[in-house]
């Protein structure tokens, strides 16, 4: 349902309450249709047609290259852009913001092709990928002039492009560190124009890049990738509190980044368990020594740096102090439990690591039902989402690894459903203690 819809239904309901007054009707419904009109088939289709005539000018200049002058094709080029950034000024003068953004795309579009053909013109060659990195910081600046979120949108996905050359360039740093700094860039362009397509493509590119940074740190270090695979969740809910910490404060954008490292996070931590029960198998069936399964020095201070700050980040969130309690409780143990999975390796008895993978099952199953608490919050939904998002896969985790048959699964999923209902009703029961009275509880 669309949010004009939802708005439309809403304000009948209020109307009826009393709350709104019925002459009000139109006026509200004319304000969000009026700023609904910023994205539209009308706009897509101007934004493609830039696109498409910037393919065009390089495709003509490309196909013309060696009979044209290359003074000339500079001049071609550099009108083009000038021509188009002017033609956006003019377009946003008469109040033709669609047309305006679809010009200011073009142009910046073929700067980026100004900036390949004068490379070629001069024959000047790199080693990196710098002039990616030039046309992102083109387009984005661009973008805060004008200001405009579709230019905003391309500057966030070349400089995505251009980290990802770099990380599978050789003459390139092991950890792109210098990423950092132009995604922060990006993020306060994205909260100033608030672009929350912008913000999500920069959670991608944040996950993708935090993924590789551990991969290229750990590598090479460990004889398991078990040390590989229980860092990602550690880091990545690192991360999330700390972007929750920003969202809190009201910058705008982060609440975005935070969903995405936090949902990471979740399936990073059902992921985890898989091959818990196939270590142990390895080291019986190949006799590894004890000497072989060290825990790299660099997991030790990168894992226990991660489990400090979800301890302390957690605890700093807001609410009442028996609520950041409790949930710091929770995340925490969920993160300690991660954290120590790579010694599983070390435990020869079966019994053992039977009580010791429950533990960290439930250590998860706790950090689902925090998750799902704090979801019951005004503002906290997606929250809540990823609660029941963990608490899904880790059930099916548990009936993988323990049932088999219908009977059995028929009994499983009886118990869970009843599982699932109890923590409703406590949920439920919760909310209304929290609610002042007389206001109910509603679904």
């Amino acid at each position: 349902m669309s949010y004009q819809s939802r708005i439309r239904k809403d304000l009948e309901r209020w109307i009826e309450a009393g709350w709104v007054d019925a002459d009000q009707r139109d006026v509200i419904l004319g304000d969000v249709a009026s700023s609904g009109r910023a994205w539209n088939a009308a706009g897509a289709l101007s934004i493609l047609g830039a696109v498409l005539l910037a393919m065009s000018a390089i495709s003509f200049v490309a196909a013309n290259w060696d009979a044209m002058p290359k003074l000339l094709a500079f001049v071609f080029l550099v009108t083009a852009i000038w021509g188009a950034l002017l033609g956006a000024g003019k377009a946003f003068d008469r109040n033709a913001p669609t047309l305006g953004h679809a010009l200011a795309l073009l142009g910046a579009l073929l700067f980026g092709a100004a900036i390949a053909l004068t490379a070629q013109t001069f024959n000047m060659s790199s080693f990196r990928n710098t002039a990616v990195l030039i046309w992102a910081f083109g387009a984005l600046a661009t973008a805060v002039i004008i200001p405009s979120r579709p230019l905003l949108i391309l500057a966030t996905v070349l400089s995505a492009f251009w980290v990802t050359l770099e990380i599978f360039n050789p003459a390139a740093p092991q950890i792109m560190w210098s990423y950092l700094a132009v995604w922060s860039l990006m993020m306060v362009a994205a909260a100033r124009l608030g672009s929350r397509v912008s913000a999500n493509l920069l959670g991608l590119a944040l996950l993708f890049w935090v993924s590789n940074a551990i991969w290229r740190e750990l590598g090479q270090f460990t004889p398991f990738d078990v040390e590989i695979i229980s860092l990602h969740p550690l880091i990545y809910g690192a991360l999330a509190l700390l972007a929750a910490q920003g969202r809190n404060r009201g910058i705008a954008g982060l609440g975005v980044i935070s969903a995405w490292l936090g949902l990471a996070a979740v399936i990073g931590g059902a992921v985890l368990q898989w091959p818990l029960g196939g270590i142990q198998t390895e080291v019986r069936e190949y006799g590894m020594d004890a000497d072989e399964l060290y825990v790299s020095g660099a997991y030790w201070l990168s894992g226990g740096i991660a489990v400090a700050a979800v301890a302390a980040l957690s605890f700093l969130q807001t609410g009442e102090l028996s609520r950041r309690v409790l949930t710091s409780a929770s995340l925490t143990a969920a993160a300690l439990a991660a954290f120590v999975v790579p010694l599983i390796g070390h435990i020869t008895a079966p019994e053992v690591i039977f009580v010791v993978r429950l533990l960290i099952g439930a250590a998860y199953y706790a950090l689902c039902v925090a998750l799902i608490l704090i979801g019951s919050r005004d503002g906290f939904r997606t929250t809540g989402t990823m609660g029941i998002i963990g608490f899904t896969l880790q059930t099916f985790y548990v009936y993988w690894e323990t049932f088999e048959g219908l009977l059995t699964a028929s009994v499983f999923f009886l118990g869970a459903g009843l599982l699932l209902f109890g923590l409703s009703f406590a949920l439920m029961r919760w909310r209304s203690r929290l609610l002042p009275a007389g206001k109910g509880v509603t679904s």
